[in-house]
């Protein structure tokens, strides 16, 4: 235990020996620059260099703290090491440091030289004024750019592999594994609890005493138990649903609300009802009939009576064979219901044929609609009235 403290006060003192050195350092490599450039003539001045480029500067800062972090990370492994030794002289004789740690932490310091020249280059071109000033990497040429990236991944690859091996010198990758191991035999003696015991799961009443507060209301004692899970639970989704609603439907507006959609449903209904229409117009019969207004029915109905009608009851209505259509009064009643049922069906008896077989309903239906429009229109001769006096619903007396 004493080797372990010892080794993190190390870590410790390399961190105030160490890293408040480099942050002075980096920040004074910046200012120097920074410095060295406004001293510059106007035309040196104009040329870029690494140092103005964020990206750089950010990288850079990085690395340095990634080599930091190596270090502290290498003097941790060593005082692990040596605590291990202390218990295995084999491992003694190895000299302190595995191989593989040997290899990569040489092979990182043998990089920083290069990366140092690289970078060196890289400020010489940029000061220079060639390659930097067409740069498409935030200020930096493509061979810096990717030495810093490069360099920066290698540093975190060995950070993580001294890491490892500082927690697998310190055990605690083996005491992970010994609680592991400890919870799973605790587990299998355990009787586990079934899916409803654990939704539902609360203080048991015989250990309810351990729970009881203060508070009493004449004679009531409360619990401090705990909400049932399957609460907590739906109230934390209810939350989530409540925010991705928020944003779904308020903030991108990418669901439509109640009332857009009802108005959507109304349009639809409308173009839905007018193709029904279409292509149910044909439905209608005597019990459904109503008077048509448009002109397009109207006219269609005109041209079937000239066509069927008008050698019996004039082409004016006025009446010949068969009775005046343009008074107040008829012989089977007046209402457009009624007029339908006779065209389709006829009176045989009275010289009227039945025209089901030869037109269709609609058809019917707009001449009927046309006959109710020639009420009133007064024509030349017309035939003397027959049958009994028809009254529309809205007028005192009408006919037709």
């Amino acid at each position: 235990m004493k080797s372990r403290t010892h080794t993190f006060e190390n870590a410790v003192d390399l961190v105030k020996r160490f890293v408040i050195p480099c942050s002075a350092l980096l920040f004074s490599v910046s200012a120097t620059a920074q410095e060295k450039a406004s001293q510059l003539p106007v035309a040196e001045v104009e040329k870029p260099t690494l140092f103005d480029s964020p990206v750089f500067i950010g990288l850079l800062t990085m690395a340095v703290i990634l080599l930091i972090v190596i270090i502290i990370f290498a003097e941790v492994a060593k005082g692990a090491i040596r605590f291990r030794m202390e218990e295995d002289r084999k491992r003694r004789e190895a000299g302190g440091i595995p191989k593989v740690l040997l290899v990569l932490f040489s092979v990182g310091m043998l990089a920083a030289p290069a990366f140092g020249q690289a970078d060196t280059t890289a400020v010489a071109t940029a000061v220079s004024g060639t390659a930097a000033t067409s740069s498409d990497y935030w200020g930096m040429d493509a061979v810096t750019f990717w030495l810093l990236v490069c360099f920066i991944a290698f540093e975190a690859l060995i950070a993580w592999k001294l890491y490892t091996i500082a927690m697998e010198r310190l055990g605690t990758f083996e005491r992970r594994e010994r609680l592991a191991e400890e919870r799973r035999k605790v587990k299998a003696t355990v009787k586990q609890p079934t899916l409803m015991e654990k939704l539902n799961r609360s203080v048991a009443v015989e250990k309810e005493a351990d729970i009881m507060l203060d508070h009493n209301y004449d004679g009531i004692r409360e619990l401090d138990n705990n909400l049932p899970p399957w609460w907590k639970y739906g109230f934390y989704v209810s939350i989530v649903f409540a925010v991705i609603y928020l944003f779904h439907y308020h903030v991108f507006h990418t669901g439509k609300l109640q009332i857009d959609e009802y108005e959507e449903q109304l349009l639809q209904a409308k173009y839905e009802m007018a193709a029904y229409r279409k292509k149910a117009a044909n439905l209608v019969d005597e019990n459904n009939a109503t008077v048509l207004t448009d002109g397009a029915a109207l006219s269609s109905g005109k041209d079937i009576f000239k066509t069927n009608c008008a050698a019996c009851h004039g082409a004016a209505g006025e009446g010949g064979v068969g009775p005046n259509l343009t008074d107040d009064y008829w012989l089977h009643g007046g209402d457009v219901k009624d007029i339908f049922k006779t065209i389709k069906y006829g009176y045989p008896e009275k010289g009227m044929k039945a025209w089901q077989q030869d037109i269709g309903a609609r058809q019917i239906h707009e001449v009927a609609s046309y006959i109710k429009s020639l009420r009133g229109t007064n024509p030349s001769n017309p035939k003397e009235p027959e049958g009994e006096l028809y009254k529309e619903k809205n007028d005192s007396v009408k006919s037709n």
